[in-house]
């Protein structure tokens, strides 16, 4: 099967590579869409792949080629032995599985899994998800176990949409945001834009997202949010503010920006949460701020554990991803798909291998 392999940085192979067997209890899924994620970008234009010889790590996977690709859906083209409830043509999705066995299943925290878990989960604690089995294939073989079926009502544009739209729903489930709460979402990227998405169809009023780049900022307003602010033009924090009139009630994180930490604690209203979903840079905090207006930070969880809601949303027509989608590219134009992203010319590319 041909896969595209990242060989360095900003670097890609269209290389054949053994289709996997298929053993008993998985499934052999034709790989129908996947999404690029912004944490692929950053692992192919990571600096340390300047660095050759060294143990440079991204998000706990070692710079080292690898097939990427998690935001997906598949076609069942072969059965496992063993496996029930599944048919040819079936078409799938990860759902986060679990061992049921490792420390964190015994204590009921089955999200914590380190034993069944869809990306790889070491002892230490670490993920590692950059491997040679990601999506960005014809094929990937995956257990059965801890896979949901796609109804017939959602596309497979829509389906391959499923885990980003789970980690945007993660933000407003954990954060306790109730039907009219206003929320800030900082960052306009395609985790932001899905994390507006799941706002939306959550009742938020008003939903307010900040960026930089005006096409984003214009597709946050035809997805449907309140206000879409430029945080080079004006005074972000006057302006929500003025909207606000005490701060947000949730300020959700989407970007690495080291800044946007303080920034956060200042947009956020007395007794708000910030919900951080990006895994921003090391920064300087002020801890004193958050005790003088007792705000509640929480880290949002971001494994598959509300796969199932994104599918529901999406199969009762709650929420629609589609809009997001600004371009489909055949894998062989993979290293075109990467730089259309880099170049801000895309806010979300899939991939149809």
């Amino acid at each position: 099967m041909k896969a595209a392999v990242v060989t360095g940085r900003r670097q890609f192979e269209i290389r054949e590579v053994p289709t996997p067997e298929v053993r008993p209890g998985t499934l052999l899924l034709k790989v129908k869409r996947c999404s690029i994620c912004g944490t692929d970008l950053e692992f192919v234009d990571h600096p340390g792949w300047d660095k050759p010889g060294g143990e440079e790590r991204f998000l706990g996977s070692k710079l080292d080629e690898a097939i990427l690709g998690h935001e997906w859906v598949g076609e069942v083209v072969e059965i496992g032995e063993g496996v029930e409830g599944w048919s040819i043509g079936d078409r799938a999705v990860d759902l986060k599985g679990s061992c049921g066995q490792c420390y964190w299943c015994r204590r009921g925290l089955h999200h914590l899994c380190m034993g069944g878990g869809v990306r790889m989960t070491d002892r230490r604690g670490g993920t590692g998800w950059a491997s040679m089995y990601g999506a960005m294939a014809e094929y990937v073989l995956r257990p059965a176990q801890g896979r949901i079926k796609v109804p017939d009502s959602v596309s497979d544009e829509e389906a391959a949409l499923t885990e980003p739209l789970n980690v945007g729903l993660s933000a407003i489930y954990e954060s306790g945001m109730k039907a009219g709460d206003s929320v800030a979402i900082l960052g306009g990227g395609h985790i932001g834009q899905l994390t507006l998405l799941a706002a939306k169809a959550a009742g938020a009023a008003p939903i307010i997202l900040t960026d930089l780049i005006k096409s984003r900022l214009d597709k946050a307003l035809e997805l449907g949010a309140n206000f879409a602010l430029n945080v080079s033009e004006g005074n972000v924090y006057e302006q929500i503010m003025d909207i606000t009139e005490a701060g947000a009630d949730v300020v959700v994180i989407c970007v690495r920006d080291a800044d946007v930490l303080l920034q956060s604690t200042m947009l956020v209203r007395r007794e708000g949460v910030v919900s951080l979903l990006g895994f921003p840079e090391p920064a300087e905090i002020n801890p004193i701020l958050w005790l003088a207006k007792r705000i509640r930070f929480i880290c949002s969880d971001p494994s598959l554990r509300y796969n199932m809601q994104a599918m529901k949303l999406m199969q009762y027509k709650q929420v629609d991803c589609k809009k997001l989608i600004s371009a489909t590219m055949p894998l062989a134009d993979v290293g075109k798909a990467f730089d259309s992203l880099y170049a801000g010319e895309n806010i979300l590319v899939q991939l149809a291998p």
